[in-house]
């Protein structure tokens, strides 16, 4: 057996144990820095972030490394794959696109690790990127994790539209619907003091850092961004069924927190004041 490898790869020998060793050395720097991390006191988040990002670093580095290790033998058969390229391609078509779209998120960054997006009918967290694939941790119409995973292929980028929820950084605009009863209707004044009043009461503890921070990413980024205000408008695309919409700047991970209280607070209004004879119950 050891002759009929060493015929089949005669003198080259250094290289496969150099080969051999970088991918080792890769595995065991993925490994330890997984372990240092673990060991921290940063957020999981975070720690997700930064091992995604090194062990992408790592194998790139790997990668590189081995090709240029190889290089020589590689330019050898130069012309032979040149002669079946156009096949591999057409065969691996997919896994090209998928570097391809690895690419396109590594320098146009549509997202990255911790963003909330919406692509192709999934709505959840990234978690992971890699040269292949992009993981997701679903997130259902409430804003809570329905504890199911997601992947879609990276080439899926170059020809499916992508929204990234969360692309202001630590803030984001959240529309709010809340559906106003038909009995309710003639007084939607009193529905709309309700709302600003709970919103500003569920997001008084960011609302002035989160004003400061759309002025300074419209100043960044030359767009002219929402001020970051509460801000309330009427659907009436149905007559029968108004919806009031209210818009408020809140932290990434209150969405769900937020339109819970500003509902809850606001269908208050629509509950029956107490009957000032109401009996006292028995005691």
């Amino acid at each position: 057996m050891l002759e009929v490898l060493n015929a089949s790869i005669p003198g080259q020998w250094e290289k496969v144990i150099i080969t051999a060793l970088l991918i080792g050395m890769a595995l065991l720097a993925s490994h330890l820095w997984a372990l240092y991390l673990s060991r921290g006191e940063i957020s999981a988040e975070k720690r997700r972030l930064h091992l995604v990002w090194a062990r992408n670093i790592i194998w790139l580095a790997a990668l590189l490394v081995i090709v240029s290790v190889w290089a020589s033998t590689i330019a050898g058969f130069a012309l032979s794959v040149a002669a079946v390229a156009g096949a591999i391609l057409i065969v691996s078509k997919e896994l090209v696109m998928c570097v391809h779209g690895y690419l396109y998120v590594t320098l146009v960054q549509p997202y990255k690790i911790g963003d909330v997006i919406e692509f192709n009918e999934l709505h959840g967290q990234v978690v992971d990127i890699d040269m292949f694939a992009t993981t997701l941790v679903e997130i259902d119409k409430a804003g809570q994790r329905t504890g199911k995973v997601a992947e879609f292929p990276n080439g899926l980028l170059l020809t499916h539209p992508l929204i990234n929820a969360s692309p202001n950084g630590a803030y984001a605009l959240h529309a709010i619907q809340i559906p106003i009863p038909e009995r309710a209707s003639n007084d939607l004044e009193r529905i709309e003091a309700a709302a600003l009043a709970a919103a500003d009461l569920a997001t008084a503890a960011w609302r002035e850092e989160a004003i400061s921070h759309f002025r300074r990413a419209s100043e960044e980024s030359f767009i002219k961004l929402p001020s970051g205000k509460t801000k309330l408008t009427w659907d009436f695309s149905d007559p029968k069924h108004l919806v009031l919409v209210v818009r408020v700047a809140c932290r990434v991970d209150q969405r769900a927190k937020v339109e819970q209280a500003v509902f809850r607070e606001t269908w208050r209004t629509f509950s029956p004041p107490p009957t000032a004879n109401a009996e006292l119950p028995n005691t």
